[in-house]
């Protein structure tokens, strides 16, 4: 064979050589594009590795990540020497309470020990000028500490409802702390009597009273019960069950397999759904109910804690709601999820959720929560979802006036009246006084 052969047939053979090697590369490239199966069905080996790749990047942190965003609804009062004026559609995320939060914290973080003091006391000082805050329901006290980034006073209460800072003339403002039934503290604090004076003076808004200062018409209701001079018409809210419109995409949020063999319909209608060691069902009414196991660190029921298998409270709740609205972020809806309610179990804690519309409560006619989460060491065990949709409508409903509706509630003694939606199961849901 001549030299121009073998240089010829040496060049064909680099030739091949690197084709195959191409067509290999292509092929891997392929194949790590191909999306995966079980509960990492929406992610490639591509995205998995870059993702990876992210984490090993990242700094390393102990604490909780976003856990400042945690909703609480609250109400307030600010009353100064002309009027008294009130916020009853915010929560804690709000730019209202932004604002008048600093005081809050600043009271809270500088109060001395806690007094006992009679009720008659708080609602005397409730009277007078001061900055009031309704968290509209009994929560644990590290839970507040917990979001404001404050320790609670020594012989402070379990639970905290009701918080009131008062200017105290030359010396610094009192603070007053009330548990949702009827058993009141007072601290002195370091927060300045004429700043907060001040801030109280500089304040606009809708006209608000107490009820126990309205006189014996209102005599049966909460003394605490917020009543508004200029209630507003509330507008209507159509209302669907929204996963049977976003079934496999909730699946997949839910880290479940939405192509899986282990999906099955019951007679009564409801969906179950199997992985490993966790079921969902999805109920005809639209709830949906979570059962599992320990999760994984890089699984959405995994609750990150600074002190490794022992989270606190408030980072139970925080991951609790981010798998909420990690869940619920496909459905379109005007409805916001508002924390109601935590307690210690033996197992871990019980993390409760309710649904607010146009910064109106949404309330279930059957009394349940919107959602309510169940947490055991650093995993999310279980959660029950009112997967309901909410749209406002530009049709309005009229409440009855607050002295009718007061009357009426005094057969529930010491009941508070509110405004909510009502959510009885229908396409719709509208406005009523409510006595809580």
């Amino acid at each position: 064979m001549s030299a121009f052969a073998n240089k010829r047939e040496a060049r064909i053979n680099r030739l091949q050589n690197l084709a195959i090697l191409l067509l290999t590369l292509s092929a891997a490239f392929l194949f790590a594009c191909l999306p995966l199966f079980g509960t990492l069905s929406d992610q490639s080996l591509l995205e998995l590795a870059r993702e990876q790749a992210r984490r090993e990047n990242a700094p390393v942190q102990t604490g909780v990540s976003n856990a400042a965003q945690l909703a609480l609804p609250v109400r307030m009062v600010y009353t100064n020497d002309f009027a008294r004026l009130g916020a009853d559609a915010e929560t804690t995320l709000s730019a209202e309470f932004e604002r008048a939060g600093t005081y809050l914290s600043e009271a809270i973080g500088s109060a001395g020990d806690a007094a006992w003091i009679s009720e008659t006391v708080f609602l005397s000082a409730l009277r007078g000028e001061g900055l009031f805050f309704d968290f509209t329901a009994p929560l644990p006290a590290p839970l507040l500490s917990g979001l404001l980034g404050v320790e609670m006073p020594m012989h402070a209460p379990e639970y905290v409802r009701r918080m009131l800072l008062c200017p105290a003339g030359a010396a610094s403002a009192l603070f007053y702390m009330e548990d949702g039934g009827g058993v009141c503290y007072r601290c002195d604090t370091a927060v300045s009597s004429s700043a907060l004076a001040d801030f109280l003076a500089s304040q606009s808004g809708r006209s608000a009273d107490f009820a126990y200062l309205l006189g014996p018409a209102y005599a049966a209701l909460s003394p605490c019960t917020i009543i508004f001079n200029d209630a507003a018409p509330c507008r209507v809210l159509s209302v669907t069950n929204a996963v049977p419109l976003n079934e496999d995409a909730f699946l997949r949020r839910a880290g479940f397999n939405s192509h899986t063999d282990n999906r099955f319909t019951e007679s009564s209608g409801t969906v179950i759904v199997r992985e490993v060691s966790s079921t969902l069902y999805l109920r005809p009414d639209g709830t949906v109910e979570y059962r599992g196991g320990d999760a994984a660190a890089d699984s959405v029921y995994f609750v990150p804690a600074a002190v490794p298998g022992a989270p606190t409270l408030f980072e139970a709740a925080s991951a609790a709601q981010r798998l909420l609205l990690s869940l619920t972020q496909i459905f379109p809806d005007d409805a916001a999820l508002c924390l109601s309610g935590a307690r210690e179990t033996e197992e871990g804690f019980e993390i409760a959720f309710d649904l607010t519309a146009d910064g109106t409560p949404i309330r279930f006619a059957d009394g349940a929560h919107a959602a309510v989460v169940e947490i055991a060491g650093q995993s999310v065990r279980s959660f029950t979802l009112r997967a309901r949709s909410y749209t406002l409508t530009e049709e309005t409903t009229a409440l009855l006036p607050f002295a009718l509706s007061a009357a009426i509630a005094r057969v529930w003694d010491g009941a508070e009246l509110l405004t909510a939606y009502v959510d009885a199961g229908g396409d719709t849901a509208e406005c009523a006084w409510l006595a809580e």
